[in-house]
């Protein structure tokens, strides 16, 4: 394992690719050679046959999903590739967001389709997204709640709290915007989340269905399907039962590579990137989610293994909730059976991130496109499923955008606010350094008294603590004389600090999507769409104006 660096681009317009989008194809390309080549036993079914299976049932399942919510699904061919990527059903960036106009782009290029995962089982940040406004002449940005939070949920099962808050919120953002942002993206995208509320789903849902409505007016046409739906797969349950089969060995592979990965990275934090898997007596965590639907709270999934069979429990509970006819050696249909089972008894069993990846990138995709965080996370996922599966997983591409708002930027820099700070300093300590003469009396005294402080021996601590403060009280003795002088400069640096702040605001990747004007996010999202289909990464330099 080597460390990688991977930084967000810093300027307006700019894109991070690794390899670089002209490269995507035959990453494609190599990606399903190599795949085709891959086989290994999924406890009585071969990998060849579990990917086949795999792809059919998401892509049925996408298919139903958008059909039952309205979405037309796209065309597919049944043997072309399939490019995944993605996120949380957030108001998240531009840099996320570019990678489902890549994810169409890239399959289109290839005969193939896109495939967006919506990760419902991930649990919300927060229920607000950083908003700037002016005030008083000056920019900065607070954030603004789009329903009431009330904890921790999984998205999956997060409804609206408050629905007045959350149809209001369209309204509000552009309130407080105040025309800094012309025409932003939240005024077609609202009225989508609103025309879902009829529908009860949860609110990630209204979120991705809204912004996956906006993808189809400007031409993108991915599947899309929310993670819940398939982890209720077969071919799911099949990955699932091998990993649980071979729990022991994959809590090994899985905590040496976690220890290995943060070797490389000089980590000392034992939660990051992510925890070890635990044992509990005879209990061992798997990499795996689970939660009633009565008390959605995510807890690690424990299991206890017998000879020919095993239990499964969610920590902090004592007794299982499934027993699974399950070994190292014994072939999973009995298993796979039972597994499915749970969707009716509202045991919600869900993928970690790594096991979303493993999964999503040896079993379902041709392609997998990471942004940043996610590719960090799956240098550590490589290690592991190399170590587990036995096979050298697929490659994925990196993609990240930067894109600011427009807002208007200050002729400064933190260089002119540490020589501020620095004649500020010389201000309060030297003040005899800025008097020119002729001093008056007072000065004169108080100059000379200084120097000769200061060329006065002191050797002993005690004569050094009563030269230092002698010359403070003789420094401080001199400020009103330069008063005048350091009210200026204090002046000056709140100003500095003030047009630091403004630009910070202005020069943030951080900002919700919705928030960006709507024509400029779509320029934006089709050079890199455009950057695709020609094969060019100069293109993407032309079309992002980088």
């Amino acid at each position: 394992m080597k460390a990688h660096r991977l930084r967000a681009p810093s300027t307006d317009g700019a894109l991070l690719a690794t390899p670089p989008l002209d490269e995507a194809g035959s990453q494609v390309d190599a990606n399903v050679r190599r795949l085709a080549t891959w086989d290994h036993d999924f406890q009585g079914r071969r990998s060849s046959w579990l990917r086949d299976l795999v792809r059919r049932e998401v892509a049925d399942e996408a298919r139903r999903f958008l059909l039952t919510n309205g979405v037309e699904p796209p065309e597919t061919a049944a043997s072309g590739p399939l490019v995944v990527t993605g996120h949380q059903p957030e108001l998240f960036h531009p840099g996320v967001w570019v990678k489902n106009f890549a994810a169409s782009a890239i399959a289109a290029r290839q005969r193939g389709v896109g495939l967006n995962l919506i990760v419902d089982d991930d649990i919300p940040k927060s229920s607000s997204i950083r908003v700037p406004h002016a005030e008083g002449g000056r920019i900065s940005a607070h954030r603004l709640e789009f329903d009431r939070w009330e904890g921790e949920a999984p998205y999956e099962d997060l409804p609206v709290h408050d629905e007045a808050v959350f149809a209001s919120f369209g309204a509000r953002v552009v309130e407080r915007l105040g025309g800094l942002v012309g025409d932003p993206l939240i005024e077609d995208l609202w009225p989508r989340v609103a025309a879902r509320r009829e529908g009860g789903l949860p609110l990630g849902l209204r979120l991705a269905l809204a912004r996956r409505d906006v993808e189809a007016s400007w031409g993108v046409s991915n599947l899309e399907i929310p993670i819940s739906r398939l982890c209720q797969t077969e071919g799911f349950a099949w990955f699932a039962c091998h990993l649980l089969a071979h729990l022991p060995r994959y809590q090994d592979v899985y905590n040496d590579a976690l220890r290995e990965y943060r070797a490389v990275y000089g980590i000392r934090s034992k939660n990051h990137p992510v925890s070890a898997l635990q044992k509990q007596g005879e209990w061992l965590e798997a990499p795996f989610w689970v939660w009633r639907a009565a008390r959605p709270r995510r807890r690690p999934l424990q299991v206890r293994q017998g000879r020919t069979k095993m239990d499964l429990r969610i920590a902090g509970e004592d007794e299982p909730f499934l027993q699974l006819p399950l070994s190292a050696d014994r072939e999973a249909c009995c298993a796979v059976e039972r597994f499915r089972e749970l969707s009716e008894s509202q045991i919600r069993l869900r993928t970690r991130a790594l096991t979303t990846t493993m999964f999503s990138r040896c079993l379902l995709g041709d392609l997998f496109i990471h942004g940043i965080g996610g590719a960090k996370y799956d240098e550590l996922g490589d290690a592991i499923t190399s170590r587990f599966l036995g096979f050298e997983p697929p490659g994925f591409l990196t993609l990240s955008m930067t894109a600011w708002l427009g807002l208007a930027e200050h002729s400064t820099s933190p260089a002119a606010l540490a020589a501020i700070d620095r004649s500020i300093r010389s201000l309060i300590y030297n003040p005899d350094r800025h008097l020119s003469e002729p001093w008056n009396e007072d000065q004169r005294r108080l100059i000379q008294s200084k120097r000769a402080v200061i060329e006065r021996e002191a050797v002993a601590h005690p004569q050094r603590i009563a030269r230092f403060r002698e010359i403070r009280e003789i420094n401080e003795a001199l400020q009103p004389s330069v008063a005048g002088r350091l009210a200026s400069l204090r002046d000056d640096r709140r100003r500095v600090v003030q047009d630091l702040e403004a630009n910070r605001v202005a020069h943030s990747r951080e900002f919700s999507f919705v928030l960006y004007p709507r024509e400029r996010m779509r320029a934006l999202m089709g050079g890199v769409e455009q950057a695709i289909r020609e094969g060019s990464s100069d293109a993407v330099k032309l079309a992002l104006g980088a």
